[in-house]
């Protein structure tokens, strides 16, 4: 007598994973993995279709009997997923600091085409790392990356919206030539990134920092808007404490700035421009040993002549002329572009009283930057020799062109020894009077709690 026919096993209840999280947890790898592992292994996940949203589902029986077939396949990629883990290593460690930063980016765009896996996600953690470095490798390696991760996963709302702060990142520190043209693609991938979701919290962080912008007149208040909006969906979200913090510092509200900067760090110890923001709020407070040492941590790529600028700065407060002149003709040698116009105002700060006629040069030649961000702090240094020219008018002017571009520093101006020459001059007086109105109405409109 034949034995009858095995009927096919039904999984029960017990066996039923209910979404991507138990899925990965079961198999014992990230979110990520298994969703490539069911669009490129055929890993058998199943769907329910809803009117809005679609949840999956998957059996364990069946994954087990999956990863049994497959065991195989998975040993052979298993030195590919060695070889990328240590390359990795490779190249955001030892590498970047051998060679230039327009090599270390090539590497790693070359390798992430290499990888036949790089999945969206992958793409946009590599991007993240170069997003926070404003080199024109740097900036272009980041936008080329999120634009990659767009082709992998077109309904990526992060990777759109990242996309359209690495536009904002280019038009701000590197070709405000293109301003136009870069702005209209940062509006458009960040309405798409909302249109995808609403929810998504980078693309108001896009939003913030096209409002912080010189063709948007440095909108602190609606700037600082978005970014609370974006910290409100995600309460640990390092780059909307790094963007407050760095809204804050140029306003002169230093204790807020570094709360920010501190909370940014504390969750992601590598954001250099979290650190930059903390080193000027304490440079800018007046406590210039700390300040110095920080300024001298922060890496080359993160708005190098900015960083330099602030360290000469640094410095020739203390009283140390000799190293802040050679830190200053290293920078000069190293960025001799210095599109921001940061170096020539600062090195007209230590000439004021040396060579007059070689600072109102210098000066002359911050008239010519180009870089839109960092420029205003160019002038704040123009109005710092200026005043230690003695000429007032001429400092009033480069004070009042530093506050309209995005750097209305009262707390700065208050105590800057630097400023001292013209305190008693009545059009500085009366320019200070105006900035303290400013930084009031602004305390009142930011922040709710007494200061």
């Amino acid at each position: 007598m034949s034995n009858p026919p095995e009927r096919p096993h039904t999984p029960g209840p017990e066996e039923r994973l209910d979404s991507w999280k138990d899925i990965a947890a079961y198999l014992q790898r990230d979110v990520s993995t298994v969703q490539r592992w069911e669009k490129r292994e055929g890993m058998p996940v199943h769907r329910h279709v809803h009117d809005k949203l679609g949840s999956v589902y998957a059996f364990r029986s069946e994954l087990d009997a999956w990863r049994s077939r497959s065991a195989t396949v998975s040993r052979q990629t298993q030195p590919l997923d060695g070889w990328w883990t240590k390359r990795r290593l490779v190249i955001l460690g030892s590498t970047l600091v051998a060679i230039s930063a327009a090599a270390a980016v090539a590497v790693m765009l070359r390798d992430t085409q290499r990888l036949p896996t790089s999945t969206a996600d992958d793409l946009l953690q590599r991007a993240r790392y170069l997003s926070v470095r404003t080199t024109d490798a740097d900036s272009q390696g980041a936008i080329e990356l999120l634009e990659r991760a767009i082709t992998v996963d077109p309904s990526s709302a992060r990777a759109h919206a990242e996309l359209a702060s690495a536009y904002v990142t280019r038009l701000a520190y590197v070709t405000p030539d293109e301003t136009r043209e870069l702005e209209e693609k940062a509006f458009a991938s960040a309405e798409k990134a909302l249109a995808l979701d609403p929810n998504v919290p980078e693309a108001y962080l896009a939003r913030g920092d096209l409002l912080w912008t010189s063709s948007n007149r440095f909108a602190h208040e609606r700037a600082v808007q978005q970014f609370r909006r974006a910290l409100a969906l995600n309460p640990q979200l390092d780059q909307a404490h790094r963007r407050l913090a760095r809204v804050f510092v140029h306003l002169g509200f230093f204790a807020e700035a570094r709360h920010h900067a501190d909370l940014a760090l504390a969750i992601n110890p590598s954001n250099a421009q979290a650190l930059n923001s903390r080193a000027q709020s304490i440079l800018w407070s007046g406590h210039d040993e700390e300040a110095l040492a920080i300024l001298l941590s922060i890496p080359g790529p993160v708005l190098p002549e900015l960083v330099e600028a602030n360290t000469v700065f640094a410095l020739h407060r203390l009283g140390r002329r000799d190293e802040a002149r050679s830190q200053l003709i290293r920078a000069v040698d190293k960025y001799k572009a210095d599109p921001s116009g940061n170096l020539r105002g600062i090195e007209a700060v230590l000439l004021a009283e040396a060579d007059p006629l070689r600072a109102e040069e210098l000066i002359a030649g911050v008239r010519q930057r180009t870089t839109a961000n960092p420029s205003h702090h160019a002038a704040y240094f123009a109005a710092a020799a200026m005043a230690r020219m003695r000429q007032a008018q001429e400092a009033v002017r480069w004070l009042r062109e530093a506050s309209a571009t995005g750097f209305p520093c009262y707390a700065l101006f208050e105590i800057d020894a630097n400023l001292d020459p013209i305190r008693q001059d009545p059009a500085f007086q009366s320019f200070m009077a105006e900035a303290q109105k400013a930084s009031l109405a602004l305390t009142g409109a930011l922040f709710t709690d007494a200061r």
